[in-house]
């Protein structure tokens, strides 16, 4: 254990064991550094998971949290209290914590990803957004973020791209596949 110095320096000192002043939080860091973040995306699938998924510079990670059905999940708003905690918990402690408390964490090298396709949603849906391997797995998210602008993100996830060898796609509509779909349920 560590503390902060009597005089709230932030200095380390040992603490009742005797670590010799170890930041336990700067020990457990991964190094990760996160260069394009998409919030709160959702499942298609039943029950429907939450997810946050990074671009990093090790390749991508695929968080999913929360199963949320439509009754008593989305009826009575559980899916945005978890979104909004792990936000909290992102912007607090990083994307090291977030991969920590996920249910379940997909990561694949850039090596493995084929494309990235952003859909805006159309009139009357969510963007979604898609992340293609070269093995033909995918896994695909409708963002609730009100933040989330597909422009912005395509933006920002192109030169990631360029320098990676990944295609990122942007196209208008809802972006639903319906074989792809079920290829992710079944398969």
């Amino acid at each position: 254990m560590s503390a902060h110095g009597p005089d709230g320096s932030g200095e380390d000192v040992p603490g009742p064991t005797g670590d010799e002043g170890v930041n336990r939080r700067e020990e457990m860091r991964s190094g990760i550094e996160v260069e394009a973040h998409v919030h709160f995306g959702m499942t298609g699938s039943f029950p429907l998971r939450i997810a946050e998924v990074f671009f990093a510079t090790d390749g991508v990670h695929l968080a999913e949290y929360g199963l949320v059905t439509p009754l008593f999940g989305l009826g009575a708003r559980k899916h945005r209290r978890e979104a909004a905690a792990m936000r909290q918990l992102l912007t607090e402690y990083g994307i090291d914590e977030v991969l920590a408390r996920a249910d379940a964490v997909t990561w694949l090298s850039y090596d493995a990803l084929d494309r990235v396709l952003v859909s805006d949603g159309g009139r009357l849906g969510n963007p979604r957004v898609g992340v293609y391997a070269v093995d033909d797995t995918s896994n695909a998210y409708r963002i609730h973020d009100d933040e989330f602008s597909p422009d912005a993100f395509v933006e920002t996830l192109s030169p990631l791209a360029d320098r990676e060898g990944f295609e990122v796609v942007s196209e208008s509509g809802l972006g639903y596949r319906p074989g792809e779909s079920l290829r992710r349920f079944f398969g």
